[in-house]
Formats: C-alpha cells, structure tokens, sequence
C-alpha cells in the first residue's frame, strides 16, 4: 500500500472498480501492476467491473473504512443483480469466488459466458450525473447502476447513457473517469430513440435499480412458482393448470415491443424452448436477470409492484390463522384454524381453500380473497366434526323444527334431515333381564348392514392427500425407471384401485387431484428422456440413439420429445465442455 494515500471511502452505488481507480490516480501510479500490488497483495490480478475477485484481501487493506468484504460484494459490484436468480447454493458459491484470489470460474458459474445477453464491454456515463458529483463531491466516478445489462437510461435523470470512447484502456488496466470534461470524449449507446423507446428503457433501469436497493435479496430462482399466480389471475393458465404459452408470448411482445426486445437481446423465438416459455415452466434453468425483470414487469407493472403483491398472489386467503364457521362451535368466526390445504379447481383453474378446524369442522371456498369480508364467506362442508353432531343431536331431543335447526347450525333444511336420519337412532327402554355376554366386546355388524354409514366427503379428503402423495413420489424418484402417471398406476400404488374405479362420483376431489398429475404420452416421454439422460451422466459423446433406446422409445414419437432429446444432448455436451471449471452455465440462450 502506498504510505501517502488510502483507499478512498466509496461514493453511494459506486462501483468497486472505480474506487481502484480513483485509488490509482490520487496514488500518481504509472503502472497499473503497481496498483494491483497495492490494492490486492498481487499483480496478477485482471480488473473486472461486474464481479471481481481478490475482495478478502482487498478489504483487509483498506480496514479502516470499516467495510468487510460483504459489503464491498453486496453494495459496490453486480452480485445483488445475478444472485436473487441462483439457486441458493451456486449465489454462495459465487460469493466465495468473489472473496477468494481464484476468480477464472466466476463467469462461468453465473452462466454470462453462456448467455445471449450481451456484457457491457465498455464503461458507461450520465453526463447530469458527472456534473452533480463534480458539485457534489468534487469528483466523478463511475456508477454501478449505469454498467449493468439493460440499463440504457439513467433512472434519475431518463437521460440515455453514454460510452467513454477517449481515453480507454485495455483489459489489464484501469479506465479513470477524468474530472473534466474536455479531458475525454464520449458517445450514446443508442442514437434516434423514440420517446416510447426511452420512456420503457427508463421504466426497466428503475426496476432494475430497486433491484440492486432490496435490503432482503428475493429468491426468484424458481419463476414458475413466483409468477404462476399472476399469470393465473390475469388468465394466461387454463383450467387444468397449463400456461397458454401463445398468449403470453403475442401480449408479452405487444407490451414492450420488437425493436426494444431486440435491443435487449430478449426476443422470444416462439418455440418450446424460448427463454419466455422456459421461465413459465418447472424446468431447472435459470433464466437472466434481465429477462425476469422484463417478465416481472410485464406481470406487475414494476419490480416494487411485484414486491408489494407477490406476498399476497402466495396468499390467495391471506395470512392465518383463519376463522372456524361451525356455528355449533363456541369459537365460531374466531381465528383458531392454523390448518390451510390449497389446492386448483378444475373448473376455473382458481385456488381452492380447504380449512380444517381442531374441533372437527372443515370446509373450503373458492379465492382468491377480494376483500376482508371474504374470509367468513363458507363453500363446501368437508366435515362437520363431533362438536356440530352433539349439537344436532341435542336439537332433536329437544324438538327443535327442523328448520330452526338448520339456522342455529349454518345449514340448509336437507342437510339437518339428511344427517339427523343417519345419526339419531331412538333407544327403547330395555328389559329387566340378565343377558349373557358376548365372546368379543366389539359390536358384530353384518357387511350389508343399514346401520353402516360411510362419511364419503371425509373420505375424499383424507384420500386426495395420500394419491397427491403418492404422485409426487413418483416424480420425485430418479433412482428407478419412471412410470407413468394414470389412474389405475395410482390406485395400485396406494391399494385402493377398485375404490377409484367403482366410486368416481362420490370421490370429486380425489378424482380432481389425479387428473392435475395425469401425463399425456409425449409427456411421460420426455420425463423418460431427461431420466435417460441423468443416468448417461458419465458417458462423453451422447449418441442419439443410445439416449433414445435408454429412455425406452419407440419410432413415431412426437416432435416434441425429439425436440428434448436434442435439448438433454446438447446440455450434456455444454456441460462436459466447462467441466474443468466445475461449474455448469445457467441462462437461457
């Protein structure tokens, strides 16, 4: 470290490269080497904008500002931009990167060297911005904001960004921003936008600003699950639970425009395998940032938009505990139900709230909820529970009118007559005489017997759970040879298969719950394709025909199942490539 200067403190949003810099010029450095040296403890270093390397001991030398290397990571590089769409596990890993003095795979990791998008190459301005900091703070520096992909505007001043082109340096040194303005020359990233053109690109840098400002980073890994309620409610979802991928695709393009996709380089192709279609699906490939903010967007309004009703489209019902509306109950309309089930209707593609009450009680509703008053709004009874039944019993000792039975206990009159029958039995007064006892102490009850009364909607609930369960087992084993998910397969896996058969009508929800996990040929041949493929995991080249005889193929199988076969050869193929890094590409391209 040269004994005359410090480090200087960071400006807000600047970018860890440009604090190096202004290191560089206040130490009067003429080799660049000689910077590194002092910065990093090696001259071995290539100065990279977006996500460095060396920061642990870049931070142990500069300890007097305070900053460990956290901070340096999370407020003065691109970490915040790529991480939020990493699986939890590569964000850290991309992290311990960033801290440590090996930097080759970074890129790697997050999928830039992969992606389609292009990497800013060169270092970006807002010339009102350089003139509020020289004011300001008696210097430029660079900003983060202006360097990330997609920002073409300056989302304070909606001013388009300029590109220095005078003076530049190459890869291995550093590119200080001159204090004024006649000591460098620069152009606009783009010229001839229309207002509609930079009013949109305005509108996507603020997003992506509020991005980088999040104090708690979102987890948008999994897009399929974050926007598939909104995609719901604004009716890109069929009632079976598929995304009308058409639809999305004409109103998506609609929405931003041709030539501003293009710009961003985040066009869809229109097939099965677009980056659009992929972030709608349940397939784990992580898609560019930039590419979700633009989803977001379109599907919000903004990104604060999405953070301020992705909370409540994951809470169709609201947050509990809910209330319990058996009238029977002393607790009735009191919030004491913890017990939440969501599951879709097959009808509308709606959420359907299934809520069951510790006295017994349950019953759902259809959402979302609209308003507060939604809540006490009651659909189907799944269960009366034993606290509702001693009360109907208790009315009929009583005499109690039918009809006044069915107001004191919430239901209609056919309902009170329906299970007063099944349930109320007289009792004679027995004789006075000595009976002989029974050789078993548990009642003896003919299997034809009238008395035997069957709570089919209970049945129907407690079943739905065990076939959903017995679904995601099937999905979820990768071990064994996938089987198809039909009817009768999951009648047999939980042993209740001539039930299934025989009572359809009287099982609605159960029935429902397997027609939500039923595969189609072509789909089961895929879910074949993509187990084939992880069990050739260790074989370099892929052939075509061994992938397609592993998976169990036969000639004619559709376009759509080949078109996965290329997809699964050309990943491996892609993977083998950078396996000396260890790492696999993540964004679409």
């Amino acid at each position: 470290m040269n004994e005359r200067y410090a480090i200087p403190f960071p400006y807000p949003d600047e970018l860890l490269y440009g604090v190096i810099t202004r290191y560089h010029l206040r130490a009067n450095n003429t080799n660049p080497k000689w910077t590194y040296k002092e910065v990093y403890g090696t001259e071995n270093v290539i100065p990279t904008i977006d996500l460095p390397s060396h920061i642990e001991a870049f931070s142990r030398r500069c300890m007097s500002l305070e900053m460990t290397a956290d901070d340096w990571i999370k407020y003065h590089t691109f970490y915040p931009f790529y991480a939020p769409f990493l699986p939890k596990d590569r964000a850290n890993r991309l992290r311990q990167l960033m801290k440590g003095p090996n930097g080759s795979g970074i890129h790697t990791l997050v999928g830039i060297t992969a992606s389609t998008v292009d990497r800013n190459s060169d270092l970006r301005l807002c010339h009102q911005c350089y003139e509020e900091e020289i004011n300001k703070f008696g210097e430029p520096y660079w900003h983060r904001i202006h360097q990330l992909p997609g920002v073409w505007v300056c989302p304070v001043h909606r001013d388009v960004l300029h590109r220095i082109t005078y003076p530049v340096s190459d890869r291995y040194g550093l590119t200080i921003l001159p204090i004024s303005r006649k000591m460098f020359s620069s152009v606009p990233i783009a010229a001839n936008l229309s207002g509609k053109i930079v009013g949109k690109l305005s509108g996507i840098a603020r997003d992506i600003q509020a991005l980088m400002q999040t104090n708690e980073m979102p987890a948008l890994y999994e897009s399929k699950n974050i926007f598939l309620p909104r995609l719901l409610k604004q009716g890109y979802v069929t009632a079976r639970g598929r995304i009308r991928q058409q639809k999305l695709e004409e109103q998506f393009v609609i929405f931003y425009g041709r030539e501003l996709l293009g710009m961003l380089d985040s066009l869809p192709h229109g097939n099965d395998y677009s980056w659009l279609n992929v972030a709608t699906r349940s397939a784990r490939r992580a898609i560019h940032p930039l590419r979700q903010i633009l989803l977001i967007r379109f599907l919000y309004g903004s990104f604060n938009g999405y953070l301020a009703q992705s909370e409540l489209d994951y809470a169709p019902f609201g947050r509990g505990p809910w209330p319990c509306l058996n009238k029977a109950a002393e607790h009735y309309r009191k919030p004491v139900i913890t017990d939440l089930r969501i599951t879709r209707c097959t009808d509308t593609g709606r959420p359907v709230g299934t809520f069951t009450c510790e006295c017994g009680f349950a019953y759902s509703r259809r959402g979302p909820d609209q308003s507060e008053n939604d809540k006490y709004h009651r659909g189907q009874i799944k269960s009366f529970g034993p606290i509702w039944m001693d009360k109907l019993q208790e009315c009929l000792r009583k005499g109690i009118s039918y009809r006044s039975m069915a107001a004191l206990l919430g239901v209609d009159t056919n309902t009170v007559i329906k299970y007063a029958k099944g349930t109320v039995t007289v009792r004679k007064p027995e004789p006075a005489i000595t009976r002989l006892p029974r050789k078993s102490s548990s009642p003896v009850r003919s299997k034809g017997s009238k008395n035997t009364r069957i709570d089919w909607e209970k049945r129907d609930l407690e079943l739905s759970w065990i076939v959903e369960e017995a679904c995601r087992a099937i999905l979820a084993d990768r071990e064994n040879k996938p089987v198809r998910i039909t009817a009768a397969a999951i009648g047999k896996r939980v042993g209740k298969l001539s039930l299934l058969e025989k009572k359809k009508p009287k099982l609605p929800v159960t029935m429902a719950v397997i027609s939500a996990y039923l595969e189609t040929e072509s789909q089961f041949q895929i879910r074949r394709v993509r187990w084939a493929a992880e069990q050739m995991a260790g074989e370099w080249p892929i052939k075509r025909w061994k992938l397609v005889k592993k998976a169990g193929l036969r000639p004619g199988y559709a376009q759509e199942v080949s078109d996965e076969i290329d997809r699964c050869i050309e990943q491996r193929s892609l993977m083998y490539r950078i396996a000396f890094t260890e790492v696999t590409p993540s964004w679409l391209h």
